[in-house]
C-alpha cells in the first residue's frame, strides 16, 4: 500500500502540471524532480520507517513524473520527422536503464544492504536531472537568435 502513493505523487503532478510547466519550465521540472527523488530516497534510508516511506514514496512519484515526462517530451522533439525513431530509443534506454540498475542495485543490497544502494541512488539521480536541465537550457540558448 505505501508503493501506491507513488502514484498519488504521478497523480499529483498531472493535476499541477498545467501551474507547474509554465512556472518552472522543463529544466526546472527536470531539477525539482531530481532533487524530489533524491528527498525522497535519503529520507528513506536515512530513516526506514512506514510514516517516511509513506512521504518519501509520494515525493518519489512526483519528482519522477516531473523528471520522467520532461525526458519523454524531449525525446518526441528530438526530431520531429523521426518521431517514432525517438521515443523508440528513449523507450531502449529508459527500459535497459531501468533492467541494469535493478541488477547493480541488487548486487548492492547483497554485499552492502539496503542502505548504501539508496543512498548511492539518491546521489546518482542529482546528475541525470541537473545534466539534463544544463542540456535543455543550452539548447534553448541555441534557439535564441542573436
Amino acid at each position: 500500500m505505501i508503493l501506491a502513493v507513488f502514484a498519488l505523487g504521478g497523480l499529483s503532478f498531472a493535476l499541477l502540471a498545467r501551474r507547474l510547466v509554465p512556472k518552472l519550465g522543463e529544466s526546472g521540472l527536470c531539477q525539482l524532480g531530481c532533487v524530489l527523488i533524491a528527498i525522497a530516497l535519503a529520507a528513506i534510508c536515512l530513516k526506514p520507517t512506514p510514516g517516511v516511506g509513506v512521504i518519501g514514496c509520494y515525493l518519489f512519484g512526483l519528482g519522477f513524473y516531473m523528471l520522467h515526462n520532461t525526458l519523454q517530451t524531449t525525446a518526441t522533439q528530438m526530431a520531429p520527422e523521426r518521431r517514432g525513431a525517438a521515443v523508440s530509443l528513449f523507450a531502449t534506454a529508459f527500459f535497459t536503464g531501468q533492467s541494469l540498475g535493478t541488477a547493480v542495485g541488487g548486487g548492492i543490497i547483497a554485499l552492502s544492504g539496503t542502505t548504501p544502494t539508496l543512498a548511492l541512488a539518491a546521489v546518482a539521480v542529482l546528475p541525470v536531472g541537473f545534466g539534463f536541465a544544463w542540456q535543455i537550457r543550452r539548447r534553448d540558448r541555441s534557439l535564441v537568435p542573436a
